[in-house]
C-alpha cells in the first residue's frame, strides 16, 4: 500500500473523499468490469491517484497499471509516491488544454492520441471523464480506447446518461444538476464553462458506441438526479467491442 495520500488540495482536486472513492471503485471495477489481478489496466485520466492507489494492494506484478491525465502535479505525486513503491504502475503527463484544469495545455483533446500500443489493456477505465467532454472529445476517446483495448477487453466509464427518469427528477428539484443547456448533443450545465459537467442521451451515447465499434454489456445508473435506488454517485457503463 502507499506509505502516504496526496496533500489535500490535490485530494480535493479529483473532487475529495479519497480513499473511499478508491476502495468502492476497486469493487466495482471487479463486480461489473471483471477485473482480476494479473490484468493489464489503462487508468484514462487517472488524477492524482484515487483510483492507482487501491488498485496496488490488487494488481499482481504479473499485471500492468498505466495511467495518463493533463494534471502535471498529479503525475507528478503519482509517480514520486505510487511508481517509486510499485514500478509496473506507470504515470504520464499529456499537455492537453483544458481552460479549466489545464489553461496552458498545447494539445487538443481530439487530436492526440493515447501514448500506447493496439491490443494493449485487458481492462480500460474513466472515471468522471466523460462527464467533462464534448460529443467529438468523447468519441475521439472511444477511437483510442478501441484501439489500445484487447479483442477480449472490457471497458468501465462513469457518466451523466439524461433520460426520462433523470429529467423528471430534474423537474421536480431533486437532482444535484439541472443541464438547462444543449450544445450540439451534449446538455450543459453552465454555458461559460461547458466542460464543467455534461450530459447525454442514451441514444446519443449508443450512437457514439456504435460508430466507434463498442457495444454496451452493463449498465447501472446513479444517483447524482435524485434516484433513491442507484450504484453509485454518476452512471455506470461497461463495454465490449464488437464481435
Amino acid at each position: 500500500m502507499v506509505n502516504q495520500l496526496p496533500p489535500d488540495h490535490l485530494q480535493q482536486f479529483v473532487g475529495g473523499n479519497f480513499e473511499q472513492v478508491g476502495k468502492e471503485f476497486l469493487t466495482l471495477f471487479q463486480q461489473f468490469g471483471g477485473l482480476k489481478q494479473n490484468d493489464s489496466v489503462l487508468d484514462v485520466g487517472s488524477g492524482v491517484g484515487r483510483m492507482a492507489v487501491p488498485l496496488t494492494t490488487f494488481l499482481s506484478t504479473e499485471g500492468l497499471y498505466r495511467g495518463f491525465d493533463i494534471s502535471k502535479e498529479g503525475i507528478d505525486w503519482s509517480i514520486a509516491n505510487i511508481s517509486s513503491e510499485y514500478p509496473h504502475f506507470q504515470f504520464e503527463h499529456i499537455n492537453i488544454y483544458n481552460h479549466l484544469y489545464n489553461p496552458n495545455g498545447s494539445l487538443t483533446s481530439t487530436g492526440f492520441h493515447f501514448p500506447y500500443e493496439a491490443d494493449t489493456f485487458n481492462f480500460v477505465f474513466l472515471t468522471s471523464i466523460f462527464t467533462h467532454l464534448m460529443e467529438d472529445e468523447m468519441t475521439h476517446y472511444l477511437h483510442e480506447i478501441n484501439r489500445v483495448m484487447k479483442k477480449d477487453g472490457t471497458c468501465l466509464l462513469t457518466m451523466f446518461i439524461v433520460n426520462d427518469e433523470a429529467t423528471d427528477l430534474i423537474k421536480a428539484g431533486k437532482s444535484s444538476l439541472q443541464f438547462p443547456h444543449k450544445v450540439g448533443e451534449a446538455s450543459i450545465e453552465n454555458l461559460a464553462l461547458p466542460n464543467a459537467a455534461v450530459g447525454y442521451s442514451l441514444h446519443t451515447v449508443e450512437a457514439m458506441m456504435n460508430k466507434t465499434n463498442f457495444v454496451r454489456s452493463e449498465l447501472k445508473f446513479g444517483s447524482w438526479c435524485g434516484r433513491t435506488q442507484f450504484t453509485t454517485y454518476q452512471d455506470l457503463l461497461v463495454l465490449k467491442k464488437k464481435r
